[in-house]
This record gives C-alpha cells, structure tokens and sequence, in this order.
C-alpha cells in the first residue's frame, strides 16, 4: 500500500499510530474504491426477483396502514 494518499486521489487510508487500520463507515462509502466488488448474492437475487415480475412480499404497507388506523381516534370520539 502506497505510504503517500496522493498516489491513489479518491482513496481514504486510514492509520492509527502508523498501523493502517480499517477504515469508518464514512470513509468507505466516500472512496473511490467502494462499489468494486462484485454484487452480494442478495443483491443479484434482488434482481432476478424484479427482472421476473416478482413483487415485494414485505408487511410493511400494510403494516403502517394498520397502525395509522389505530392511531387515528375513532369519529365522534
């Protein structure tokens, strides 16, 4: 690994008393080198998913109209 930053502009090192050491969540969205990796088996299953048609099978929609109901208080009341 290169010991001056400006060989690889764009890339967060990070170094703590001289060691490298892993870098904050920050630092690793904001690099350069974030996004190289090829894509998680989840996400490529994602894909698919949505390539075939398949929709959402999460709760959360009709979760949050449940709740608003609830909290919503009752006419008259």
């Amino acid at each position: 690994m290169p010991s001056n930053p400006s060989d690889h502009p764009g890339k967060t090192n990070s170094a703590v008393q001289g060691e490298e050491a892993p870098r904050q969540p920050h630092e690793r969205d904001e690099s350069s080198d974030s996004g190289t990796s090829e894509p998680r088996d989840v996400i490529r299953q994602a894909k698919t998913d949505l390539d075939e048609g398949r929709r959402q099978t999460d709760r959360g929609e009709a979760t949050d109209a449940t709740y608003q109901k609830q909290k919503t208080p009752p006419a008259g009341a």
